[in-house]
């Protein structure tokens, strides 16, 4: 059997699998709130969304966020949960609208918006996930001399939530817009994906025929896999040589210089804070030059403002990846997605070529970003 008849079969069992736990969960939250729609107290009923409200954002972050090995082991029924609490208070906030005017509906039609409902979140998450669209930005600066188009992409996982049918399209899809330079910001691999999956994928890569770097992500080392797994699938130093020997020269703490304009510079994920320098320990490099950080992880600001580059690409937000999480971290004033300026720096937050874990996405579409920089 080949790879790709193996990936079908693989995939099409794990939709089933979520179909069927998705159906699971629908039952069994509907048998949970028959007591609660019995009693018919408004106020009952109002407490019984706010829980519902609080446990749909809980699982997101449980999903997205929190290291907890029940849901690395058992995600699918998690996420099927998820995939029924959202539309169900959305359900619970159409019927209360209606109710202000007088339209009370029967259980039967309450019953019918909610899985009408689950179908339509549940298909969305799934299609966004396979979805990937180029983000373009044009950047001028006076201390260009030459235009540059470079591509940026993070949060890869390759393996994880993402045919590699979609990928391979992407790829070649980035190919066709002829950049001089990609970017790879980190996560493109994560714990699971096999030995076989990082060869091909960085063989895929390389054979795109365009200059290529890389910088570490959290999930790149697959340390996260001895607690999931007890075992990696590869060392840090097969990862590192099949990168290298597919000709992708690795930023780790230092820069590379481009023509007399441009500086690239690539730093360790702040996950390894032993191999992460500090600011000042850099490698130094003229200010005079148009600097881009590529950096994994976007949350350090007093990092940035110290560094003082030009602009900054990061990932590994995922832009929240699961519906209303995005919202929750831009109130608590995490970096999550989009344009920010810190200090003098332009950082843009990606949302990610993909996701981790799950085949779904209820938040931003899955994107690369195209940089074309301009001299001014």
């Amino acid at each position: 059997m080949c790879y790709d008849e193996k990936e079908i079969i693989m995939t099409t069992s794990l939709y089933i699998l979520l179909v069927v736990d998705t159906i699971i969960a629908f039952i069994l939250l509907y048998l949970f709130q028959i007591p609660f729609k019995k009693i018919n107290n408004k106020f009952l009923l109002f407490f019984l969304f706010l829980i519902k409200c609080v446990l749909l954002i809980y699982l997101g972050l449980a999903l997205i966020a929190f290291d907890y090995s029940i849901v690395w082991n058992h995600e699918y029924p998690f996420a099927a949960l998820y995939l029924v609490l959202v539309p169900d208070t959305i359900k619970d906030i159409i019927c209360f609208i209606l109710s202000l005017f007088k339209k009370e509906k029967s259980n039967k039609f309450k019953i019918g918006i909610a899985l009408t409902l689950t179908i339509i979140f549940t298909l969305y998450n799934v299609i966004n996930m396979q979805t990937i669209i180029a983000n373009y930005h044009k950047i001028s600066s006076s201390k260009l001399k030459h235009e540059y188009r470079l591509i940026f992409f993070s949060d890869l996982h390759y393996g994880s939530s993402q045919s590699q049918r979609t990928v391979d399209k992407a790829l070649d899809d980035i190919k066709n817009l002829n950049p001089d330079y990609l970017l790879l910001g980190g996560d493109i691999t994560d714990e699971n994906t096999t030995k076989e999956e990082l060869q091909y994928l960085y063989k895929k890569i390389s054979s795109l025929n365009i200059p290529t770097y890389f910088i570490y992500g959290n999930h790149d080392r697959q340390e996260r896999a001895i607690a999931k797994y007890g075992a990696r699938t590869y060392s840090e130093e097969e990862l590192e040589s099949t990168i290298l020997s597919n000709n992708i020269k690795i930023l780790y703490e230092n820069f590379e210089e481009i023509n007399d304009d441009l500086i690239l510079l690539g730093r360790e994920d702040p996950s390894h804070p032993d191999k992460r320098k500090q600011v000042k320990d850099l490698p130094q490099f003229s200010k005079d030059k148009y600097v881009l950080v590529v950096d994994h992880t976007p949350y350090q600001d007093e990092e940035i403002k110290e560094l003082n580059a030009d602009l900054q690409f990061s990932g590994h937000t995922h832009a929240a990846q699961f519906f209303p999480i995005k919202t929750i971290y831009e109130i608590i004033g995490l970096n999550v997605f989009g344009d920010y300026y810190i200090g003098n720096t332009h950082l843009y937050v990606s949302s990610g070529i993909a996701g981790w874990g799950l085949p779904l996405r209820s938040e931003k579409h899955c994107n690369y970003e195209v940089i074309d920089l301009l001299p001014e």
